[in-house]
């Protein structure tokens, strides 16, 4: 989309273990445990790690609640016939029989807020979560633990006869280490990935497999925000503000933006110059500021959204 790189958001995230975590392989294991994590070969060693796939899978379904709790017709059912997929499908052979295109722009414009930040099948989302290792003071010969599950019956509610199983879970007090990207973005969408992060740092999202049993609870941790520019594109910004893509675009509302996309800081972050970007950076007092005004603009521009 847009094919050019207009703002870009960097948050250096940091996931902590609070209790047992697993991730599944996927893998059928002919001896030991009947489930074990998902494994990767790094630095000469075989350790586990956080699939940013699955990152981004409990990520979008967090804002999906959210936004359906703001404003429960906002947002699509990804696997019904009314979802964003289905309704740009439809426009889609209806503009062939007429000889003309579905684009981009238009894909995007009636999109519902969680499709125009993770994507769907016409357009890729804005944001990309990398994979999260071990933070490099990890002890990768101490990070699992094997417990014991067992099936219930679900005509009498206890234990199945021979259903025993074996769990090989992340222990706790584990730390990963993985960056969130957010490119091209609109400042609401900014809001949303801000307030999915507080939320992890409260320990309200849980991750991984057996979320029900008491598995997956994390906590997590962001100790700085860096938001990007090609300095030339941004002519007559001031030191507070942050643009989103629809003052990029200027009053084209193609896209379905606005064009007073900007969110004004009561403090200015710290800025540095590295080549042709711009950075600002937050941390500390200014990434506070920066999550409640974010969020703030999220909640509005959601309960607003038609």
């Amino acid at each position: 989309m847009l094919k050019k790189l207009l703002n870009e958001c960097r948050f250096s995230l940091q996931i902590t273990t609070s209790g047992p975590l697993l991730v599944k392989s996927g893998y059928a294991t002919p001896y030991g445990p009947d489930m074990t994590p998902v494994l990767t070969y790094r630095n000469n060693k075989e350790q586990v790690f956080i699939p940013g796939s699955s990152l981004k899978g409990v990520f979008r379904s967090h804002v999906e609640k959210v936004i359906r709790t703001l404003n429960e017709p906002a947002v699509c059912v990804l696997f019904d016939n009314t979802s964003c997929n289905t309704k740009l499908q439809d426009m889609k052979e209806r503009l062939k029989r007429e000889s003309r295109e579905l684009t981009n722009e238009t894909a995007y414009d009636q999109s519902c807020p969680a499709c125009r930040l993770f994507g769907s099948m016409f357009f890729i989302g804005r944001v990309s979560i990398g994979d999260a290792y071990l933070t490099e003071n990890a002890d990768v010969t101490r990070y699992t633990e094997d417990r014991d599950g067992v099936g219930i019956d679900r005509f009498s509610g206890g234990a199945a006869q021979g259903a025993k199983f074996e769990l090989k879970v992340i222990r706790a007090g584990v730390s990963f280490e993985t960056d969130v990207y957010l490119r091209n973005f609109e400042i609401w969408q900014l809001g949303a990935l801000m307030l999915v992060l507080q939320d992890m740092e409260d320990g309200l999202i849980r991750i991984g497999s057996g979320r029900s049993r008491g598995l997956g609870d994390v906590r997590g941790n962001v100790s700085q925000v860096d938001v990007q520019y090609i300095r030339p594109a941004i002519t007559g910004k001031s030191a507070g503000e942050i643009w989103g893509l629809g003052r990029f675009l200027n009053g084209d509302d193609s896209y379905g933006t606005r064009s007073d996309d900007v969110l004004t800081l009561t403090e200015a972050p710290a800025h540095i110059a590295r080549g042709i970007r711009d950075i600002q950076r937050f941390s500390e007092d200014s990434l506070i500021n920066l999550k409640e005004s974010a969020v703030g603009h999220f909640v509005q521009r959601v309960q607003g959204w038609e």
